[in-house]
């Protein structure tokens, strides 16, 4: 079996730091439709935040609750409806709710951090964090915390 490239604690910090990466560009994506809707343009904003839905969705490692998933539905089927607007006109009030829902979604979805990087594992001698790291006490789960918060403050 060959050795991983990086530590197991190394890649859970990497992977934490990239969801929030992705999360604060999703945020940003997401004041644009906010711009959009004040400049009464609500299919514009629908189509923008439905881009954010899907990247969300994409991203989603559990399984939402049923009342979730039927606002998901919802928006999906309005981001078709303003794509294809044969079907049906959108409106500002329907754009204002699905960005508003969005920013709730994704506020309130936090990802499962992973452990805490000086925790003993079974599979790991005692010596695994090595260097400047190895007086550190923090966790993954503490930075996805605290960005997390400060993402809070700005918006």
């Amino acid at each position: 079996m060959a050795a991983p490239l990086l530590p197991q604690d190394v890649t859970e910090h990497l992977t934490a730091a990239i969801q929030l990466s992705n999360k604060h560009i999703q945020l940003r994506f997401l004041e644009e439709a906010e711009t959009l809707l004040s400049l009464q343009m609500p299919v514009a904003s629908i189509v923008v935040a439905g881009v954010v839905l899907e990247s969300f969705i994409a991203g989603q490692r559990h399984s939402a609750d049923p009342n979730e998933l039927q606002r998901i539905e919802k928006w999906s089927e309005l981001r078709n409806a303003a794509v294809h607007p044969h079907e049906r006109i959108v409106n500002l009030a329907e754009a204002r709710e699905m960005v508003a829902g969005i920013r709730r979604l994704l506020l309130r979805a936090t990802p499962t951090g992973p452990q805490l990087a000086f925790t003993a594992h079974p599979n790991r001698g005692p010596e695994s964090v090595r260097g400047k790291y190895k007086f550190v006490p923090t966790s993954s789960e503490e930075f996805t915390a605290r960005k997390v918060n400060e993402l809070r403050l700005e918006h």
